[in-house]
């Protein structure tokens, strides 16, 4: 072993001990993913009489999804029983619990539906998960330490990421430099080291963090594919009418089997640059008030991101992947001008599901039949996984799985 090899591992002793060990255990009944998983979010959610009325005839249906209408199914009336209003149920979009509720909720976690496919599944490409910002948003992706992770933002920085060329030498530095970073953090808990709560969280992370680093390494010693990259460097300023490109390098991944779990978002900040006829911004445009301008506005907005989508699952379908894809396009927010996180909109494509075209989630203003978190226990049971529990749910939705 090298000498700064051996000083690294020094600093990091105190930390390496029974939670490590606890970790090599988890990491023996992890999952070997029997699908790929897309998620696709809107910040601010879909124009809300367009989807919530009208069951599998709503409008989005009949008029964006009539294709899929067979190998689809649309979750009429779903959201999270207890959810509070507020911006901050976009954050949760994918957790089914808000940040600041989590101290009341001390048997769940505020962790993000991708990140808890990515920490159950074994790495079998060279990134475990893709979290992909079209444009700046809410954070939505989050951790077992409840912490939010950052995200790949813009189709430019995703190009580099997965296809531009690189020197593997230069990646293997950054990643030698996170090392020397992580090695000064455990120095200082060493010195410091008084036992708080906090601070067992924070030594938790970073062993986390370092176990991280070691598997990007791994994947140093397999050469990335190259891709040419097809779209202008400023492309990107004008998200909508350039997202077909952000779509497309989210297929290439899966198709290139760079990754088996992409996260897609569209923030609200700046989503209507370069859209013709849309002065106001996404978040003022929400807040419509009945003005036929906005809601217009808010039709162009929706009708570029699920018109994109649609494309997107066309392009699963000639590669024979839609059967082997789970798209699940969901928001957090079921009426923006109402701050509403009920009766949200979830759109479930292809993953060799039992479709459906409309499952009932409401029986009546607050009677739940299927929770948020049912559907997420859903994905992860298609993908394999045997343990399902996801926050308030221990249960799929068994119209997804009966013949």
């Amino acid at each position: 072993m090298k000498r700064r090899d051996l000083i690294k591992m020094a600093a990091l002793a105190p930390f390496i001990h029974s939670n490590t060990l606890q970790a090599k255990v988890k990491d023996t009944i992890r999952v070997k993913l029997k699908k790929n998983i897309v998620l696709v979010n809107l910040d601010l959610g879909l124009y809300a009489p367009h989807f919530r009325d009208g069951g599998s005839s709503c409008k989005y249906i009949t008029e964006i999804f009539s294709e899929f209408k067979d190998q689809m199914t649309y979750f009429d009336g779903i959201s999270e029983p207890g959810m509070g209003g507020g911006h901050e149920c976009q954050p949760a979009s994918f957790t089914a619990l808000k940040y600041e509720d989590r101290e009341h909720h001390p048997d769940r976690v505020m962790m993000s539906l991708d990140q808890r496919l990515a920490e159950g599944s074994i790495q079998e490409s060279r990134h475990k998960f893709i979290y992909h910002r079209v444009n700046n948003g809410s954070s939505m992706s989050w951790n077992k330490f409840e912490q939010p992770l950052p995200a790949v933002q813009g189709a430019n920085a995703l190009y580099e990421q997965l296809f531009a060329r690189t020197d593997s030498k230069t990646d293997k530095a950054r990643i030698e430099r996170e090392r020397d970073i992580l090695a000064a953090l455990a120095r200082n808990f060493r010195r410091y080291w008084t036992g708080t709560v906090q601070e067992q969280d924070m030594k938790a992370s970073l062993e986390h963090q370092i176990a991280i680093l070691s598997e990007r390494e791994k994947w140093l010693k397999v050469k990335k594919p190259y891709m040419k990259k097809t779209f202008g460097e400023n492309d990107e300023k004008n998200p909508l009418p350039s997202c077909s490109n952000n779509y497309e390098l989210v297929y290439q991944a899966l198709e290139k089997q760079q990754t088996k779990i992409a996260f897609m978002q569209f923030g609200g900040s700046g989503l209507q640059r370069g859209m013709n006829g849309i002065d106001l911004g996404h978040h003022g445009n929400t807040h419509h008030a009945g003005y036929a301008e906005r809601i217009r506005a808010l039709e162009l907005i929706d009708g570029k991101v699920l018109g994109e989508l649609k494309r997107f699952l066309h392009r699963l379908k000639e590669g024979n992947l839609y059967d082997d894809t789970i798209v699940l396009f969901h928001c957090g927010m079921g009426d923006a001008g109402a701050h509403d996180p009920r009766r949200t909109a979830s759109f479930l494509f292809g993953g060799g599901f039992q479709h459906k075209e409309s499952v009932a989630c409401l029986r009546a203003k607050n009677d739940h039949i299927y929770s948020t978190c049912n559907l997420f226990s859903s994905v992860l049971k298609q993908s394999g996984f045997n343990d399902i529990a996801f926050n308030s749910s221990k249960t799929v939705i068994p119209e997804l799985f009966k013949a």
